[in-house]
């Protein structure tokens, strides 16, 4: 389980590299983005399923939800994209099916409020960083700097050390894709108050 963890934390910080690489008017950094958080959202999804964290869980479906969506809004090659995604689900169910399914009453789910409070400013972040409105996308940023100062509390306290490490890092890449997007708009306030 701990590869799918280490799996799903690098890619995870790989893309939120990315993100905090987009500006107003470059979304391409979010394209590449949106397909390392496809890749680490297979891997977390399958790692806090097998862990039992219910609201994690939801989220990690509803962030790869967003990270198709992501991908399908922001491509340059619609049908290829389309194509690839088909394929790598396929694959992952086929998976799911024989491994995953067969072995689900072994696992211990619960749900914990801290999670829950974490996963759903995660979520709406993520719903809100698809957007092409740069504002919004700022907003986002700031919902995933709330969600990850809870989610280093998580791995800390439930030992999975790979996932609070990518939650330190998104503390940085939420500050850094906050001051990307919303940089023009900075300027211009700093800029007023130099005078």
């Amino acid at each position: 389980m701990i590869v799918l963890e280490a799996l799903g934390a690098v890619f995870s910080i790989i893309g939120a590299y990315l993100m905090s690489l987009s500006s107003k008017d470059n979304t391409r950094p979010l394209y590449f983005g949106f397909i390392s958080f496809f890749i680490s959202n297979l891997a977390l999804l399958t790692f806090f399923t097998l862990n039992g964290k219910v609201p994690v869980i939801i989220q990690m479906i509803l962030f790869f939800i967003t990270a198709i969506i992501g991908i399908y809004k922001l491509t340059k090659n619609r049908k290829r994209d389309v194509s690839i995604i088909v394929i790598i689900l396929f694959i992952y169910s086929s998976i799911l099916i024989f491994t995953i399914i067969p072995n689900i009453n072994d696992i211990d789910f619960n749900v914990l409020i801290i999670d829950f409070i974490a996963a759903s400013i995660a979520i709406v972040g993520s719903f809100l960083l698809s957007s092409h409105k740069h504002i919004i996308r700022s907003y986002a940023f700031i919902c995933f700097f709330l969600a990850d100062v809870i989610f280093v509390y998580i791995g800390y306290v439930n030992a999975y050390y790979f996932f609070m490490i990518q939650s330190l890092f998104y503390l940085y890449t939420s500050s850094k894709g906050y001051h990307n997007t919303m940089k023009s708009e900075i300027d211009e306030f700093l800029s007023k108050y130099k005078r």
